[in-house]
């Protein structure tokens, strides 16, 4: 992991904990994007730090919740924008969130669930120790669901490669059975057969 990420994670998970203990909001949330997958034993190289999030109420709806987590963040230091998407958007809201300068200025994209089994995925994030601090991860099925959904070139590659050498909480029966109920099953048998072919 790049030098300046460790210690950015660490603030974003003391950040989004603050905030919900100051709002009294039960806030979940957890790791996804390419540190996701590097913690699921996948060599990766990136820059960015990505969350998904949820929370009851949810500010896709509760507008005057996005500006008490504004105040909240900025209090501590960092600035933020929302990024709120159209209709038919996959992402209709993220939250960027930009760390003071003693983080070298690392960004990260805190996406907010929106689907049920996204918001069912945040139920059971892992905890692992990244850098002496305890990060809720994504579960592997769940991080392969949401890049099933996303379906760019690089999420796919990401699914592949977890599924050619998979961590031993990943359970590809029970993969199989989920990506069936969000009509990913297709691109999962794609994946699968192009995993096996590179092994």
């Amino acid at each position: 992991m790049d030098q300046r990420l460790a210690p950015a994670l660490s603030e974003l998970h003391r950040l989004l904990t603050h905030c919900a203990h100051q709002l009294q909001l039960d806030l979940r949330f957890a790791l996804l994007g390419g540190l996701a997958v590097s913690t699921w034993g996948v060599i990766r190289a990136t820059q960015d730090i990505d969350f998904i999030a949820d929370c009851d109420p949810s500010p896709i709806r509760d507008v005057p919740l996005r500006s008490k987590l504004n105040s909240c963040l900025e209090g501590q230091g960092s600035s933020l924008e929302w990024r709120v998407g159209a209709g038919d958007d996959p992402i209709p809201l993220l939250l960027r969130v930009k760390l003071s300068a003693k983080f070298h200025g690392v960004t990260a994209d805190v996406l907010w669930a929106h689907k049920k089994w996204q918001r069912e995925a945040l139920q059971r994030p892992i905890d692992v120790d990244i850098d002496g601090e305890q990060i809720p991860v994504l579960h592997p099925e769940d991080l392969i669901l949401m890049k099933l959904d996303a379906g760019g070139p690089q999420d796919l590659l990401d699914v592949q490669r977890l599924l050619a050498d998979p961590p031993p909480q990943l359970h590809i029966d029970q993969l199989k059975k989920s990506a069936a109920r969000q009509r990913f099953a297709q691109l999962l048998n794609r994946c699968l057969a192009n995993a096996k072919h590179k092994k």
